[in-house]
């Protein structure tokens, strides 16, 4: 049996995106793979965020860049992969976190509440993940993971998040 090492890092070397890093989940995952040894590129449309995420993982001896980008437009979700790819000479890992969670009774949700949740949860997943394969299919391959939330964690009201999550789900 080979003993853990705790001074190496199993993702030294390797290139991460984390989409939907501003914050939560997103960004623990950020963190998480920047104290495995992954160069990481938070993402976030917030660009605040991706700064503060960036900076915190840098000083904490990981390296690491922020970017801003909404996940529904496939030109800022292509200007992503490229400056990761530009800037760290690879995309091994996308991990696909972005979305947004409108909260109220769908009978009263704005039209462009839907709209916006199916485009950032359906069609950014969708994009990002399209995109990243491409070019890990190029690479040699790599990881994606598209963060949905389970069904049954899901509170009552809130149809069309959840909607979207079983659509991202079946992205996988």
């Amino acid at each position: 049996m080979t003993e853990a090492r705790p001074d190496l890092k199993p993702l030294a070397g390797r290139v991460a995106i984390v989409t939907g890093a501003g914050c939560g989940v997103g960004e623990a995952i950020a963190h998480g793979l920047g104290a495995a040894g992954a160069r990481v590129c938070a993402a976030d449309l917030n660009p605040d965020r991706t700064e503060r995420v960036a900076e915190a993982i840098l000083t904490a001896g990981g390296e690491a860049f922020g970017w801003q980008a909404d996940v529904s437009s496939k030109f800022q979700v292509a200007g992503l992969i490229e400056t990761t790819r530009d800037r760290y000479g690879r995309l091994d890992v996308l991990v696909q976190h972005a979305h947004v969670s409108p909260r109220g009774d769908a009978l009263k949700l704005d039209e462009w509440d839907l709209r916006r949740t199916v485009e950032v949860n359906v069609v950014g997943a969708f994009l990002c993940a399209q995109l990243a394969a491409r070019v890990m299919a190029d690479e040699g391959g790599g990881l994606i993971a598209l963060i949905v939330e389970p069904p049954e964690s899901i509170a009552l009201g809130a149809a069309v998040y959840a909607t979207t999550q079983a659509a991202g789900g079946g992205l996988a």
